[in-house]
């Protein structure tokens, strides 16, 4: 799916609906995906999120979490875009732009990663480990210690422990979370493995459509810059002129146009309908490309 340009007018046009409608609520019982299965920390994110009150789908991947909802399959996607110890997630950040849904909100996870493996099995038994490459980055200094295990990046912390039960071989193991060990009878081998203890990951919430839930805080946006001096200086010095708190800025490389870049902004502030009316058209006026991805409601501890 190739990115398409969005106007000034159908932007402004459907911020300009979703505040008339303001505040939305959640739909009733939504069709909620995540990529994982039961055990995952996208299902954690899910319900955290959605209370209870929500049917649950689970994908293998990132990308099928957005086919389902371009399908109609679903009503809301819950995806992780932030680890605090890892940094962004490039997958989810790719497929914002080519999809060109909308964050709705979002929901931080704290990742408690275990080392699970068969009954029976021990530290001294295991030769390879399954999981999502960012479960092995954020483990990176335990699995240091254990230079001859090989470690196979699988789709998902969860599906990995998933397969690791089924195989039910002491060879292998799994890094995942305690509930997953849980879910697949696994015996937890090394708990909280994960090199920062104050490992969080940051989910957000795509629809569809652009939804205004009550006391939206936070705005992200997209765009491409022209290669000249100054540009992306000239973006950015927009924000303090409104007073806005720029909190985020990351750059992903264009996979057809070498050395372009799309930078994803997030901002916060003193936000209101005037202020994006204002603002969005002169960033899309020097701005080769713009994509406007959400204004929703900050994660707020409990």
């Amino acid at each position: 799916m190739a990115i398409e340009m969005n106007t000034e007018a159908s932007t402004l046009n459907a911020l300009n609906q979703a505040f008339s409608a303001y505040p939305q609520t959640i739909k009733k019982e939504p069709r909620v995906a995540y990529a994982g299965t039961r055990g995952s920390y996208g299902e954690a994110a899910s319900l955290a999120f959605f209370k209870q009150d929500c049917e649950l789908f689970a994908y293998k991947t990132f990308e099928d979490v957005f086919v389902a909802l371009s399908q109609g399959f679903i009503d809301y996607g819950v995806l992780p875009i932030e680890n605090s110890s890892t940094g962004s997630i490039a997958a989810v950040y790719d497929l914002l732009s080519r999809y060109q849904y909308y964050i709705v909100g979002e929901e931080e996870i704290k990742a408690r990663h275990c080392l699970l493996a068969p009954k029976g099995a021990s530290i001294e038994t295991i030769t390879e480990v399954y999981s999502h490459p960012q479960g092995f980055s954020q483990s990176e200094e335990f699995l240091n210690d254990y230079p001859d295990w090989k470690c196979i990046p699988y789709f998902n912390t969860a599906i990995a422990a998933e397969y690791v039960a089924e195989q039910n071989d002491p060879t292998m193991a799994a890094i995942a979370s305690k509930r997953a060990g849980e879910i697949y009878d696994l015996e937890v081998l090394a708990e909280n493995i994960n090199f920062s203890q104050t490992n969080v990951t940051r989910f957000v919430i795509i629809s569809r459509e652009i939804e205004l839930f009550e006391n939206p805080t936070r705005v992200s946006i997209a765009f491409r810059l022209p290669h000249r001096p100054g540009a992306l200086y000239e973006i950015i010095g927009i924000f303090s002129v409104f007073s806005l708190n720029l909190c985020k800025i990351e750059s992903r490389p264009l996979l057809k146009e070498n050395w372009e870049y799309l930078f994803f902004i997030d901002f916060t502030g003193n936000i209101s309908q005037n202020t994006l009316v204002n603002l969005l058209p002169i960033i899309q006026e020097k701005a080769e490309y713009f994509q406007f991805l959400g204004y929703y409601p900050q994660f707020e501890a409990e």
